[in-house]
């Protein structure tokens, strides 16, 4: 880590939190994540020796807590106090990123995994049955796995490559770049679903309270394109009751 030298409150706390990786891995960790593994998921760029030890680093400055799965093998890490009391600064710095220096997508960056799970973590469960729910994506500008599942049950949310057996409640259909678009606040989900980008087939109990549950970015509001990007032809929404 490195030491700027300053009695200063932005140096101290620069030092511990502007290593690389190190505010990723507690937005991951504000969205959910504990195990080892579900960070390397939704971090897939990070190397496993560089995220030991900026897991280490945190447990050391107490802003995490490493603790051992009960009656299992492996660790969990949650956030302390001090952990937890960051959440107002990362979200602060998102919405300036958005506001500021985010301009627009970059392709290349975007990963599908990583999109979904988080997709799911801010999904409004309010707003789904009292029951579980299976969503299935098909994305057809994809040429590999272009079908994903997400799971939600109480808490847990899950998205996976393959389903294991679960009925599925709703279908969506739509290219990997709308979702990605709608996700950023670039494109109104409302009118996706108008003009067809967004297809969604299903129980009319999900398809017509699809725009209060679909999910976008904590930081979609400070899109300063927000809903500017324009949408295909109208194919409307197809419900089965």
């Amino acid at each position: 880590m490195y030491d700027y030298g300053e009695a200063c409150p932005i140096s101290k706390a620069t030092t511990v939190l502007c290593e690389r990786w190190t505010l990723q891995i507690l937005r991951e960790m504000m969205l959910g994540a504990t195990r080892f593994s579900e960070l390397q998921r939704m971090l897939p760029k990070i190397s496993p020796s560089l995220l030991n030890s900026r897991l280490r680093q945190l447990a050391e400055h107490e802003i995490i807590v490493k603790k051992r799965i009960p009656e299992q093998r492996g660790f969990e890490y949650h956030l302390t106090p001090a952990g937890k009391s960051l959440q107002p600064v990362l979200m602060e710095l998102g919405k300036w990123g958005m506001r500021w220096i985010f301009d627009g997508m970059d392709e290349p960056q975007l990963d599908v995994a990583v999109l979904l799970g988080h997709m799911a973590a801010v999904l409004n469960i309010d707003e789904l049955p009292a029951c579980e729910t299976v969503i299935q994506f098909t994305f057809e500008d994809l040429d590999e796995a272009s079908q994903r599942f997400m799971f939600i049950k109480d808490d847990k949310r899950e998205v996976c490559d393959e389903n294991p057996g679960h009925e599925v409640d709703v279908y969506l259909r739509s290219t990997f770049k709308t979702i990605a678009g709608i996700w950023w606040g670039d494109i109104d989900v409302r009118a996706a679903v108008a003009n067809g980008s967004l297809k969604a087939v299903g129980s009319s109990v999900y398809t017509k309270s699809l725009p209060r549950w679909f999910p976008v970015s904590q930081f979609a509001g400070e899109n300063p394109r927000r809903g500017e990007m324009p949408a295909r032809s109208a194919l409307g929404v197809a419900q089965n009751c």
